[in-house]
């Protein structure tokens, strides 16, 4: 499944506000700044701590489809570190 430029862009804005609203917190294994815009937590926080719970809320699927209910066709793909920052992972895709 597939998500857009400006999809990604709006999901860093959702994942700051996240954790600047306590929603998104440091655990042992992902001791992030919640300071930090730049690295941000990992994939695997935003995934548990943020993305499960707004897509269980919404019916049980996929983000992406979630976003996308009929899917979009699939231009690029990008694969990611699941251990990496979601601040750094986005912003890298969207400035290349």
């Amino acid at each position: 499944w597939c998500v857009t430029r400006d999809d990604l862009i709006h999901l860093r804005l959702l994942v700051l506000a996240a954790v600047q609203g306590g929603r998104i917190e440091p655990t042992a294994s992902d001791p992030f700044d919640p300071g930090d815009t730049t690295i941000g937590p990992n994939i695997h926080s935003v995934t548990a701590q943020y993305l499960k719970p707004v897509t269980a809320a919404a019916g049980g699927m996929s983000w992406a489809l979630m976003l996308h209910p009929k899917g979009l066709e699939c231009d690029v793909f990008v694969t990611h570190c699941w251990a990496e920052g979601i601040f750094e992972f986005i912003d890298k895709v969207v400035n290349s």
